[in-house]
């Protein structure tokens, strides 16, 4: 209705036609929106009622312009089973079910009922014009129908695809045979429902449409359909205004042309009969009865240069004075002929008479003026044009144009460029009636009678009774028209294909590259491998993937690590749980001596009670320093670890540690040694933290040696620091161990074989109290039993600049 709206210039769709576009409009806009609002279910639900409202609207309009005032039993049917089917679809009990299988089922039943019984009633799905063969085709469609009711009824698929096989040829037959009649509307309409009952036979069960490749389809196919449709239709519509301006200002141009042709044509005639007419000589022959003068006249007249094609002239009695040469010099009496009576009428005036057949069956129209012979008498002097010769005259107008010329007077048709008939009752005249053309000029629209639209110019020759129509058959006209739109249909239909294999294409890469993102999300955190995923192309969905790869990455590492730290923890709280009970096993054996001792009055010679109170003493030292240890650890990991810098002699600290550690245990005097500058060493640090990282250092050497084995500790001054190093001679440090050798609870495998005591956390203490100086602290060994030296870097300006 929107591209080809000329194809429903049949008698059918009368009342339909003069709002084609309007109502075509309305089918495009609302099936769009029902089917944008099928494929985004998100929309509101209004967008939905209001394209089903436009679409039954359209649907009750065609349905009662086309079906019912014009009787059509399959309209009549078809119309009301869809708007009930799109109706029930929207109800709470059917909705999101799918009634097409219901309603091809429903109609299928109507028509093959109706085939049945009035089987006259569809003779436009018969080869033969009796109608023969639409009784089997609606056995056809009844028992598929009923099949297919069954199969729905008793949910047997099997049924349902026979019957589905049946009606989509049976339709196919309907629409082929609407096609050999040229009814397009139709075979639409049965097409469609042929290739649902293909798509229905061929769906196993209703897709699941979600996912990224129908995101891109549904986009895809209206980003690509529907703009073209709406251009297309623009472009169309602009096109057939147009055209049909075009058309309506030729068919003018047509009619004026040959108008004034045809005044031409009257006018000279006159001219030259009235000039014959007024001409002396020939006055003074009719007069004198020079026969021989009369018949040059008559001869001029119907010369080859001259306009009529006979002439001849008559007493006032209608005898044949001169006959016409060119109508094999008939003659006789011609006084019953109109143009003879109208003549004697008629004074001195030239008349056009009506037209009539000679005696030799030749149609001619004639010209006729009166001449005095004297003593009261006239002869008539009549110049004839033949209506064959008119009709060999090319028309002016364009061969998609028919033209007509009849006489107003009795309706006589006097050309037709078409069958060439004259004489005869003009056809425009049967088919629109006399009043129709009776104004001077105009033009209007129309039906034949085999219902094709007219376009009907018509015009009166002035100064004739003549009246010249020009009529165009819109179908034809718009040929042109019709066929662009057929393309853009066409091209919307080929460009929504595509589209769609390429949304298949393009989705299919999108969700294999997403399908791969979401496995790499299902392994993470699985310690079972690490998961990557292909980062192919520039896109969003590659910048994605090289994101996911990131966290992943760090995810792995952080995972790394937290195991780390569980394995950690676990063998810390070995490690402490140990540590913690090595000391308070003797500290609860001595006490329990004590008090046993105590209770049984018994006493203990100083010497041993000596021993034993400094054996207590070196218990509860050592759980003071583990617990310090710890308390330390936490101070760093919560960040409470602060630093109280003021002037310090490095060298006197020094001293004061290495003489402290050696009182401390008996059998370590003369085993630590201390070699500083004989000056002081001064700088601004942290007392309380130095010594604790000097005496972390020696009892980590002494630890770590074997018993007797000398420890040595250097002060040495280096541009603008200050160098402490602590270098023993015990079991050394695997090269591996090195780099982790400042971590928290970290031991390395050598130290473990070699218990010493301790949880791994006294080197990472001095990391934390050198870097909070601004120093660095290193270890160097040259694998296991060779050694360790331990060097510390402090910077004396630095921290005094700090301060």
């Amino acid at each position: 209705m929107v591209f080809v709206p000329y194809e429903f210039g049949a008698a059918l769709f009368q009342l339909i036609y003069p709002h084609i576009r309007s109502l075509g409009s309305l089918f495009l806009v609302g099936s769009a929106t029902m089917i944008a609002s099928l494929l985004y279910p998100t929309w509101p639900g209004f967008v939905r009622w209001v394209g089903r409202a436009l679409f039954l609207g359209a649907v009750a309009f065609y349905w009662w312009a086309a079906s019912i005032l014009f009787f059509s039993r399959t309209g009549a049917l078809f119309y009301p089973l869809l708007v009930a089917t799109l109706l029930l679809e929207q109800t709470a009990r059917f909705q999101r079910r799918g009634l097409l299988t219901v309603f091809i089922a429903s109609v299928s039943l109507c028509f093959g009922t109706l085939m049945l019984l009035v089987p006259d009633g569809f003779s436009r799905f018969s080869p033969q014009e009796t109608g023969e063969g639409i009784r089997p085709l609606g056995a056809v469609l009844l028992a598929a129908g009923a099949l297919l009711t069954v199969g729905l009824w008793r949910r047997r698929p099997g049924y349902g695809r026979v019957a589905l096989g049946g009606l989509s040829a049976a339709f196919l037959y309907m629409t082929v045979m609407l096609a050999v009649r040229a009814s397009w509307t139709g075979m639409s309409v049965y097409a469609v429902l042929s290739l649902a009952c293909v798509v229905l036979l061929g769906m196993r069960r209703v897709p699941v449409l979600a996912g990224v490749r129908w995101r891109l389809l549904r986009g895809m196919a209206l980003a690509s359909v529907l703009p073209i449709l709406g251009v297309g239709a623009v472009t169309s519509y602009l096109a057939q205004r147009a055209l049909e301006e075009e058309l309506r200002g030729k068919a003018r141009q047509a009619v004026a042309a040959e108008t004034a042709w045809l005044e031409q044509t009257a006018t000279l005639a006159r001219s030259l009969l009235r000039a014959q007419g007024r001409d002396a000589g020939f006055i003074a022959a009719v007069r004198a009865g020079d026969r021989q003068r009369m018949r040059e006249t008559v001869e001029l007249l119907e010369s080859e240069v001259a306009l009529f094609d006979a002439a001849w002239l008559l007493d006032d009695a209608g005898e044949t004075l001169v006959p016409s040469v060119r109508l094999n010099r008939i003659a006789g009496n011609f006084a019953q002929r109109d143009y003879f009576q109208d003549a004697l009428k008629g004074g001195s005036q030239v008349l056009l008479s009506r037209p009539f057949l000679t005696r030799a069956n030749l149609p001619f129209v004639v010209f006729t003026v009166p001449v005095d012979a004297g003593n009261g008498k006239r002869v008539i002097l009549v110049g004839g044009l033949s209506l064959q010769r008119l009709g060999l005259q090319p028309t002016l107008a364009s061969r998609s144009y028919h033209v007509e010329l009849f006489d107003r007077r009795d309706g006589t048709l006097l050309r037709e460029t078409d069958r060439g008939d004259v004489l005869t009752r003009a056809p425009l005249l049967e088919l629109l009636g006399e009043e129709a053309l009776a104004a001077p000029e105009g033009m209007r629209e129309a039906l034949d009678a085999s219902g094709r639209r007219l376009l009907v110019v018509h015009a009166q020759v002035e100064g004739t009774p003549w009246t010249v129509v020009v009529t165009a058959r819109l179908r034809e006209a718009f040929a042109p028209v019709t066929r662009m739109g057929a393309w853009v249909v066409a091209i919307a239909v080929l460009a929504g294909a595509i589209a769609l294999l390429l949304s298949q294409w393009a989705g299919q890469d999108v969700a294999q590259r997403l399908e791969t993102l979401r496995d790499g999300f299902a392994a993470l955190g699985t310690p079972a491998r690490e998961q990557r995923v292909r980062a192919e192309g520039d896109d969003e969905v590659a910048q994605l993937a090289s994101g996911f790869n990131e966290m992943a990455a760090r995810i792995d590492r952080t995972q790394k690590e937290l195991r780390e730290a569980i394995a950690i923890r676990d063998q810390f709280l070995s490690m402490a749980s140990h540590e913690l009970r090595t000391p308070l096993t003797p500290l609860k054996a001595t006490l329990d001596l004590l008090i046993r001792q105590s209770e049984s009055g018994q006493g203990m010679n100083p010497e041993r009670q000596r021993e034993t109170f400094a054996r207590l003493n070196r218990q509860v030292d050592r759980l003071t320093r583990l617990i310090g240890d710890m308390l330390d650890v936490s101070r760093l990991q919560s960040g409470r670890f602060a630093l109280t810098v003021a002037p310090l002699d490095l060298v006197a600290l020094a001293r004061e540690v290495v003489e402290r550690i050696q009182s401390a245990r008996p059998e370590r005097q003369g085993l630590v040694f201390l070699e500083a500058p004989a000056g002081v060493l001064v700088g601004r640090w942290d007392e309380q933290r130095l010594d604790q990282l000097l005496t972390n250092l020696v009892e980590n050497a002494l630890r770590y040696s074997q018993p007797g084995t000398p420890v040595v500790m250097r002060v040495l001054e280096e541009d603008g620091q200050v160098r402490v190093e602590v270098e023993d001679q015990g079991i050394g440090i695997p090269e591996e161990s090195l780099s982790q050798l400042f971590t928290p609870f970290f031991r390395a495998r050598n130290a473990t074989e070699h218990y010493a005591g301790g949880l791994g956390l006294g080197l990472a203490i001095c990391r934390e109290i050198v870097e909070r100086h601004g120093g660095r602290i290193q270890a160097r060994s040259e694998g296991p039993g060779k050694g360790t030296c331990f060097t510390v870097w402090l910077p004396r300006a630095a921290v005094a600049d700090a301060a």
